[in-house]
């Protein structure tokens, strides 16, 4: 298998991921660059070495050739190791406690291009259980939302911004 771009990172975490069929790009402009010039979300996955349900998601979904084959012709994916980018780390676990009232890792964040959330979760099964929708149905209902409700999806993700920054505000203030 060829490796895709986290084969040049450091993180022991990233590199594990070096060898996944998703087409991963460490975090940086030049992701985000891509994902506007396709018009493409962001799928952003944020784990850690020694998280057991981030080895569990990497190998049901990321290590399986149909669901990433999904993942990239539907996002521009990148992939975080919270212990190197605990910043990073912090502003997303705090989306999703908001958007969903519980955090944890694997944490999953679908973004705009311009970096605002409007979906996330933690754990995502491959195939749909237990009432938890799999990876292989939630990535082309996102590309298809993306593409027929495209304003939807970005006031939504508008909204959940300003709601977010306003908390933010608030309990530092």
């Amino acid at each position: 298998a060829e490796p895709n771009r986290l084969i040049k990172e450091k993180s022991p975490y990233l590199l594990q991921h070096a060898y996944n069929p998703v087409d991963w790009y460490p975090w940086g402009e030049e992701a985000f660059e891509k994902a506007r010039k396709e018009n493409k979300p962001v799928f952003l996955s944020i784990g850690y070495s020694t998280c057991h349900w981030c080895h569990m998601m990497a190998h049901e979904s990321f290590e399986d050739e149909e669901v990433a084959g999904l993942m990239n012709e539907a996002f521009v994916s990148i992939k975080v190791d919270r212990e190197e980018r605990p910043d990073i780390d912090n502003i997303y676990m705090t989306v999703c406690q908001i958007i969903l009232g519980r955090g944890g890792w694997p944490l999953n964040i679908i973004m705009t291009p311009g970096k605002k959330p409007f979906f996330a979760g933690t754990y995502i099964p491959k195939n749909t259980r237990f009432n938890q929708i799999g990876m292989l149905e939630l990535v082309p209902r996102i590309k298809e939302i993306w593409e027929q409700q495209h304003e939807e999806v970005l006031d939504s993700a508008e909204k959940i911004t300003s709601t977010i920054q306003e908390m933010i505000k608030e309990s530092s203030g």
